[in-house]
Order: structure tokens, then C-alpha cells, then sequence
């Protein structure tokens, strides 16, 4: 504990100095969940951090690494504030979730911070139905899209959920298999509205862990995807230094 402890300042020490280059397959933010505490969670690409609400909890036996456990409360969740790199045309959105059973949960938000929102303008929206399989939402030029999935995945385990949008089409990838593709309906309506992890306005939560939340700002292919399920997503974030070889959280996450 106390070497990974040491490892960790010496990570942010150093990161201050560090430039961020072309992360790997567009890949534009990555919150890996590993602070151990505090009210801010690094986005380790980009410096999209979020903020803190409510009751979260970190925990050591996460997908890969730490991880982050929600309550089930909706007042607890990750608000990560609006930038223009998440209208990005296409995009994938990558987590690892290990969700226990309840009714009615929420991956990620991003519509604005009411309930009823003003205007229908989900431009990232998955959520997990009562039965327990995840459903992904979006509003597009041509009208509205709905996917529901068939793989339960509230149900205690780890599970990998990635929505990728290619500019013509949605795709429903679980646990790095094809579950649903659907045609998008025209351009994903862009907004402002900041992305929240965990949780909806309304009072509508996850209960459980998330890990290796990401996004990125190309469709990923189903190989593709299948590695960064495997790899993880420090692997993907290329952080370098000037004039020093690539360095990643990849030896942090993997240190016990």
C-alpha cells in the first residue's frame, strides 16, 4: 500500500510536466477511477476531471484497479462539465459496470441537469431498465432512437457497455459482442449539457461499481473495441513526456 502510495505523487508530480499527444484511436477522455478519495476524478487524456457529488466510494477491487461504488442515490454521481470535444461526430463511449439488481438505473446522462429536461437533446444517454438489460437513447436529426439490449447486466458482475456511433448508425456492444445496431436517424443532436456518470435529474442511480469510463471521438471497430475492453484504457491515453519514452497508468492500475 505504502509503494502504490508512493507511486501515485510521484505519478501527479510528474504529470505537470507532461504533454498530452494524439491518444490512441481519438481516444479523448479516460477517468480510470484511481484517486482514492477527494472530490475530483482525473481524466487522464484531456483534463475533462469531474466532480464529486454525494456519497461515492472508492474501492479496491475494481475491473482494473481501483473503482468508484454508487449508492443507488441521485444525488450521487460524477458531473463532468460540457466541452465541445463531446459532440464529437462519431463517437464511442466505453465503461466497465458491475450493477447490482434495483429498478431503474443510470450509466451516463448528458441533457442537462433537470428532470423533465427542457428539450429532448440526448446526445449520450444509457441507461439499465427494470428488468435489468441496458437501453440507449439519442435524438437525431431525423427523429428519435432506442436500443434495449438483451443481456442482463444488473446482475453482480462486471460487465462492458459501449455505445459507438459512426455517423449513420448505433451500435449496442456488450461485454465486447454486437447485441444491437440501429441507423442513427441523421446527425446526433449536439448540445452543452454536462455528462453525468451514475446518475440522471430525477432521482435515478446506479447501484454499484463503475470503472475505465472513456470516450472517444472515432467509432471503434468490434476488434478495436475488444481491446481496449481487455487492455484497458491507460494503455490508450499516451501520455508522454518531451523527450522521455510514452508513459501511462497502466503500471499504476496493475499495481496491488
Amino acid at each position: 500500500m505504502v509503494r502504490k502510495a508512493i507511486l501515485y505523487i510521484t505519478l501527479i508530480i510528474i504529470s505537470t510536466s507532461f504533454t498530452v499527444h494524439a491518444a490512441k484511436k481519438g481516444l479523448i477522455s479516460a477517468w480510470l477511477f484511481e484517486e482514492n478519495g477527494g472530490n475530483v476524478i482525473k481524466d487522464i487524456v484531456s483534463g475533462h476531471d469531474g466532480e464529486v457529488k454525494g456519497t461515492l466510494k472508492w474501492v479496491a477491487d475494481g475491473k482494473m484497479g481501483k473503482a468508484l461504488q454508487f449508492p443507488g442515490k441521485g444525488d450521487s454521481y460524477v458531473r463532468i462539465d460540457h466541452d465541445d470535444d463531446f459532440n464529437a461526430d462519431p463517437y464511442s463511449f466505453v465503461a466497465w459496470v458491475k450493477l447490482n439488481a434495483a429498478s431503474w438505473q443510470y450509466v451516463v446522462w448528458r441533457n442537462g441537469d433537470q428532470w423533465p429536461e427542457p428539450k429532448e437533446l440526448r446526445h449520450l444517454d444509457i441507461w439499465i431498465h427494470d428488468a435489468d438489460y441496458p437501453v440507449f437513447m439519442w435524438n437525431a436529426a431525423q427523429g428519435n432512437g432506442r436500443i434495449e439490449g438483451k443481456t442482463v447486466v444488473a446482475d453482480g458482475t462486471w460487465h462492458h457497455i459501449a455505445k459507438i456511433y459512426d455517423g449513420k448508425n448505433v451500435q449496442m456492444y456488450i461485454d465486447g459482442k454486437l447485441e444491437e445496431e440501429k441507423p442513427s436517424g441523421g446527425e446526433i443532436i449536439k448540445n452543452v449539457s454536462p455528462i453525468w456518470i451514475g446518475a440522471r435529474p430525477g432521482n435515478v442511480a446506479a447501484t454499484g461499481l463503475f470503472d475505465e469510463v472513456g470516450f472517444f471521438k472515432e467509432a471503434l471497430t468490434k476488434n478495436e473495441l475488444n481491446d481496449v475492453m481487455n487492455t484497458g484504457l491507460a494503455e490508450y491515453a499516451a501520455v508522454e513526456a518531451a523527450g522521455k519514452a510514452t508513459t501511462t497508468w497502466g503500471f499504476l492500475k496493475n499495481t496491488k
